[in-house]
């Protein structure tokens, strides 16, 4: 049998697949082929099979069609295009083998709401034959062991995998990136566990982790280094320790009963430490990081800020779901996280992590998440908002980036249609907050993480437009770099020299 994974790319709240990340998705899914004993199994993405479309692909020499989609983190991406479930269709209407439906579109924890019924997009999914609203690797592991009799298997998947038997399918897994047409400069993500402590509560209003996954669920060390030791030997050198709503809560023995669970503090260290002892990543970085953990727990924290300046690469941020710091917003969508928290952790990170490193950029930083359109917001939570960031500026610390957008209200959670409609009705306000907060925070912040003079090392061509090329460094959440000039080479390293800034990129000349 001949096996198609098509990457219409993800982009989730813990876990990225957009490029230059290749996600968990469909490396685990071709393990699971690779596992069973298939050898013709082929990945592409949705970018490269536009292109090979137009060349006359033909599809139809595939026996099955793995499809993996659903971006429900609203964002701009440099050099990709995510897939649509709509567009999904139209390109494999006239297919005729199986199709399977994966990622994030495949569930309901993946599609968002509109009037109380699911959108168009949860009717495109009727168009193929197996949905993963579960897990994909466990639906098609159920697959293969019931010879592809689609009888057999529900339409609508719901079983979950455990990390126990996942092992293999991320290890064997790991050269399907190889047919990535960014290959060798990807940046893998990593899967280190899932689930929330919040769940003893219910969680935050909005999110869908808690609900789908319960009480957090841990990978174990040796099996996270087995698979990053599979991909470097496959040629990837850049990695994100991601997938996971905290890192300093991984493997927390209160993560079960504390809602703001104690860091493990020997159980992270194995886990970097234990990288570096078998391969020599380019790039090891992070991602999610709750402020409140970090606050509550200071001491213990202090010592996994220093692990991962230590292990990590520079230009790493710890990215925090503050979501906002007006406190009747906080208290009626159970954010859990105070104002006092969220300062409190920016100074420790910015106290241990704000050295700057061999790529440029400091250490460790920490990110803000701001989320407009929640329950109980008013006028007032766009003021409290910006007096806090302003805080945080005028105090002299360093925030990496601040991310600014709107709720989108999914399945199983406490955000519906009328909290949307009532946050439009905000929508001009929200619009001139964040061209406020562009303009008056994050340029100034910019300037004070990467001062003018400052040297980049190691950014990745990807663009050019006319006499400007755009680049980025590999790692999480790349500042965007414009150089101008000619003969540049797209795909390529070069060094540069920071002259000048936007409100969210710089400008740069290549150093030699």
């Amino acid at each position: 049998m001949r096996f198609l994974i098509l990457d219409g790319y993800t982009d989730e709240p813990a876990g990225l697949g957009v490029p230059p990340y290749i996600g968990t998705y469909p490396r685990y899914a071709a393990g699971v082929l690779y596992h069973y004993g298939y050898k013709d199994v082929h990945y592409i993405t949705i970018d490269k099979l536009r292109e090979e479309l137009k060349r006359g692909y033909d599809l139809n020499k595939f026996d099955v069609i793995i499809v993996i989609c659903g971006s429900h983190t609203p964002g701009k991406y440099l050099n990709a295009k995510p897939a649509t479930l709509r567009e999904i269709v139209s390109i494999l209407y006239n297919y005729r083998g199986i199709k399977i439906l994966g990622g994030p579109a495949g569930t309901r924890f993946g599609s968002s709401m509109e009037g109380g019924t699911l959108k168009d997009e949860e009717r495109y999914k009727t168009f193929f034959h197996l949905v993963a609203e579960g897990d994909l690797e466990k639906l098609l592991s159920d697959l293969i062991e019931n010879k592809f009799n689609l009888e057999k298997i529900d339409r609508e998947y719901h079983q979950l995998r455990d990390y126990k038997s996942i092992r293999e399918f991320a290890i064997k897994g790991a050269r399907i990136v190889r047919e990535h047409p960014n290959y060798p400069y990807i940046v893998a993500e990593i899967e280190t566990y899932r689930g929330c402590s919040r769940y003893l509560s219910g969680g935050c209003s909005f999110c869908t982790e808690p609900r789908r996954f319960g009480t957090p669920k841990f990978r174990d060390e040796r099996d996270i280094v087995d698979e990053i030791e599979a991909l470097y030997n496959e040629g990837v050198r850049y990695f994100r320790i991601g997938r996971q709503p905290c890192i300093f809560s991984y493997k927390s023995l209160e993560s079960e009963r504390e809602e703001v669970p104690k860091p493990n503090v020997e159980a992270i260290e194995r886990l970097f430490k234990s990288i570096w002892n078998r391969v020599k990543p380019k790039v090891l970085h992070i991602d999610n990081a709750n402020p409140a953990v970090i606050a509550r727990h200071e001491e213990e924290s202090r010592e996994v800020a220093k692990i991962l300046v230590r292990y990590c690469t520079s230009g790493n941020v710890a990215a925090f779901g503050v979501e906002s710091f007006d406190e009747k917003v906080i208290k009626m969508n159970n954010l859990l996280t105070t104002p006092k928290d969220v300062l409190k952790a920016v100074e420790i990170l910015n106290e241990i992590g704000g050295r700057r490193g061999p790529s440029g950029l400091p250490y460790l930083l920490p990110g803000i998440n701001l989320l407009f359109g929640l329950k109980g917001e008013s006028k007032r939570t766009f003021k409290i908002n910006y007096q806090y960031l302003k805080e945080i500026y005028d105090r002299g610390l360093m925030l990496r980036r601040i991310n600014i957008r709107q709720v989108v209200p999914f399945y199983g959670t406490n955000i519906g249609i009328k909290d949307v409609k009532k946050a439009n009705k905000r929508k001009k306000l929200f619009l001139s907050f964040r061209e406020k907060v562009r303009e008056e925070i994050d340029k100034p912040m910019l300037k004070r993480v990467v001062p003018k003079g400052t040297v980049l090392r190691d950014v990745l061509l990807e663009v050019k437009e006319k006499n400007l090329y755009f680049g980025r460094q590999l790692g999480t959440y790349p500042i965007l770099v414009g150089i101008k000039g000619e003969g540049l080479k797209l795909r390529s390293f070069v060094d540069v020299k920071v002259v000048d800034y936007g409100r969210r990129s710089i400008t740069g000349v290549v150093v030699s």
